[in-house]
């Protein structure tokens, strides 16, 4: 059960400010929201604490890396930092990465084709139609011809 004062004090309350108790309004402190900034460096040393503790060693002299997707597109890394623990298979890739289409590094990447993207080396190889050279040779421009400049040297 409450103390009788504390209902009394509540009484007087609502019978001062009425029904409509209003919080804030001219005059009063506005109450400002603190957005706490996240800090990418804590949470990338979070993550470089994780990878030490797998056991990882740099892995040197790797230029780039290729991971190829289902939809014949390409998760390319151009001078990664890779790392690996080799006895678990365990490899770390971090860096720079771009999607990119398999006829975009088609050149290169030929020997890194799989058993999956055969379909694709054939359409790529079929589809693309060599250019056609022309029969004929073009007229020169101007009266004078290929034997004459010749002869005045």
């Amino acid at each position: 059960m409450e103390d009788p004062e504390v209902i009394e004090a509540r009484k007087k309350l609502a019978a001062k400010f009425g029904d409509n108790l209003r919080i804030g309004g001219k005059g009063s402190m506005r109450k400002k929201n603190k957005v706490p900034h996240k800090n990418n460096q804590v949470d990338d040393k979070k993550v470089k604490g994780a990878i030490k503790k797998l056991g990882v060693q740099p892995l040197p002299g790797i230029d780039e890396v290729n991971f190829f997707q289902d939809d014949n597109t390409v998760l390319h890394f151009d001078s990664p930092q890779v790392e690996g623990n080799i006895k678990d298979n365990f490899f770390v890739i971090s860096g720079k990465n771009e999607v990119k289409s398999l006829r975009d590094l088609m050149p290169g990447i030929i020997p890194q084709l799989g058993a999956k993207n055969v379909e694709f080396l054939k359409e790529f190889l079929t589809g693309g139609k060599p250019a056609q050279a022309d029969d004929e040779v073009p007229d020169l421009v101007g009266t004078q011809n290929f034997e004459d400049i010749a002869g005045q040297d």
